[in-house]
C-alpha cells in the first residue's frame, strides 16, 4: 500500500487540472470573495444600531445617558435612538419573521394584518419601567440580540449604584454613570468581537466545504481508472492478483493527503493573509475541515462504483450532486440554506456541504457543543456509510468477459 499511495501521490501532483481545481480556483474565489464582501460589512459594521425607547420621562432617564455615551471607535454612536409610544415603537420593530406583530403582543395589543407592510426601522424596544427597571423586546433572531440583552443586564446589575448615588447629589450621579458606562461598552464590546455576525462570512464557510467535496471529483478520477471496464490500466490492476481494497485505500489515502494540503493552504491564506474571521478557535475550525474532507472522498468512492456506467456519465451524476450541494448550502446565495431549512430540513442534514457550513457556524455562535458535535458526528456518519456502501458495490463486480 505503500508504493500505491507514493505512486498516487506523484500522480496527483503531476495532474495540472487536478492541482488548479483543488487550490488555485478555490483561492481564485476566497479572494473575490473577499474584496466584494469585506467594505461592505466593514461599512456596515461600524452603522448605529436603531432602537426604540419607551417610557415616561425617556429622555431624562438614567439608561438613556449610557445609551447615548456608547460610541465605536470611530467616534460614531453605537445606538441611535428613536422616542416613540408602545404603539408606534410595535410598528417600528424590525423583525424578517413578524417582529411587528410580536411586539404587539408583548405591548397586549391586538396585532394588526396590515402591519407587515409597514417599514421596520428599529432592531430592538427598551421600555423603561422604572429607573432600575428596564425591559428588553428585540426581533427574532436579530443578530445583534446578544448585545441588547448585554446593555441591559450591565445596566440592571448597576441600577442600584444609580438610585442610592441620586441622593448625593450630581457628583456621585456622574461617577455612577461614568461606572455603568464602562460597564456596558465593555459587554458590546466583547459581543461585537466574540461572535462574527458578518452576515458574509458563510460564503467563507461554503468555500471551504466546496474545497472537501471536490476531493470526491479526485477520487473518482482515480478510482475509475482502476477499473477494467474504463481503462488499460484497470486491466492491468484487474489482472495482476493485488489486494484490491488495500490498493484502493492506497489510492483513497493519498487524496486525502492532497486534499488536506489544499486546505491547509487555503486556510493559511484566509486566515492569515486576508484575515477572515471564521468565529470560531483556529484548532477547531482545522479540525472541522480535516472531517469535512472525509464525506468527500467517500461521495467520490461512492459514485466511482456505481453500475457499470463510463467515467463520464459517473463524473456527470458526481457534478450534479456536488453542484446541487453547494446551491442548497448557500454556496451562490447564502438566503437558500434558510429557505431550505424552512421547507425540508432533512435535506439539509443529509447535504454533506449544509452540514459542514453548519459545523462552522455553530462554532462561529455557540462555540464547541452539542450542534457542533452533531454536526461532526453527522459528517463522519455520511462518510462511514458512503465508504460501505462503496465497498459493498466494489466486491460485487465481476469481470470476466474481459
Amino acid at each position: 500500500m505503500r508504493q500505491v499511495y507514493i505512486a498516487y501521490i506523484k500522480k496527483i501532483f503531476r495532474s495540472k487540472s487536478v492541482v488548479f481545481w483543488g487550490l488555485a480556483f478555490p483561492l481564485i474565489l476566497g479572494t473575490l470573495f473577499y474584496f466584494a464582501f469585506s467594505s461592505i460589512y466593514k461599512g456596515q459594521s461600524s452603522k448605529s444600531m436603531q432602537v426604540a425607547v419607551v417610557g415616561e420621562n425617556a429622555k431624562t432617564h438614567p439608561f438613556v445617558k449610557v445609551l447615548e455615551g456608547l460610541k465605536y471607535e470611530n467616534g460614531n454612536p453605537m445606538i441611535d435612538i428613536t422616542y416613540a409610544t408602545e404603539e408606534e415603537a410595535a410598528k417600528l420593530l424590525r423583525n424578517s419573521t413578524g417582529g411587528d406583530q410580536q411586539a404587539k403582543a408583548v405591548f397586549g395589543q391586538s396585532p394588526d394584518k396590515n402591519d407587515g407592510e409597514e417599514e421596520k426601522k428599529v432592531i430592538g424596544i427598551f421600555t423603561l419601567n422604572s429607573e432600575s427597571d428596564v425591559s428588553l423586546t428585540i426581533g427574532e433572531n436579530d443578530m445583534y440580540q446578544s448585545i441588547l440583552s448585554g446593555i441591559v443586564s450591565a445596566y440592571r446589575a448597576k441600577a442600584d449604584l444609580i438610585q442610592d448615588s441620586a441622593g448625593r447629589g450630581q457628583e456621585a450621579m456622574n461617577i455612577a454613570m461614568e461606572s455603568v458606562a464602562k460597564d456596558t461598552s465593555f459587554v458590546v464590546e466583547r459581543g461585537m468581537a466574540g461572535e462574527n455576525k458578518d452576515p458574509y462570512v458563510p460564503y467563507f464557510y461554503n468555500l471551504i466545504a466546496m474545497m472537501c467535496l471536490l476531493a470526491s471529483t479526485t477520487v473518482l478520477d482515480m478510482i475509475v481508472s482502476l477499473q477494467p471496464n474504463c481503462s488499460d490500466t484497470g486491466i492491468r490492476v484487474g489482472a495482476s492478483g493485488v489486494n484490491k481494497l488495500k490498493y484502493e485505500a492506497g489510492v483513497l489515502l493519498a487524496v486525502f493527503t492532497f486534499q488536506l494540503m489544499c486546505l491547509s493552504m487555503a486556510l493559511v491564506y484566509l486566515l492569515g493573509i486576508l484575515k477572515i474571521n471564521f468565529g470560531g478557535e483556529t484548532p477547531m475550525v482545522i479540525l472541522t475541515s480535516v472531517v469535512g474532507i472525509l464525506p468527500g472522498i467517500a461521495l467520490g468512492y461512492f459514485v466511482a462504483h456505481i453500475g457499470r456506467f463510463t467515467y463520464g456519465t459517473k463524473n456527470t451524476i458526481l457534478t450534479l450532486i456536488t453542484l446541487g450541494g453547494g446551491a442548497l448550502s448557500g454556496l451562490y446565495a447564502v438566503q437558500v440554506k434558510a429557505a431550505v431549512e424552512a421547507s425540508s430540513p432533512m435535506i439539509n442534514r443529509i447535504n454533506p456541504m449544509s452540514v459542514i457550513t453548519d459545523a462552522f457556524y455553530s462554532l462561529n455562535i455557540f462555540g464547541v457543543g452539542d450542534r457542533y458535535y452533531r454536526a461532526i458526528l453527522t459528517l463522519l456518519a455520511l462518510s462511514a456509510g458512503l465508504l460501505v456502501l462503496g465497498v459493498v458495490l466494489s466486491r460485487r463486480k465481476q469481470y470476466e468477459s474481459l
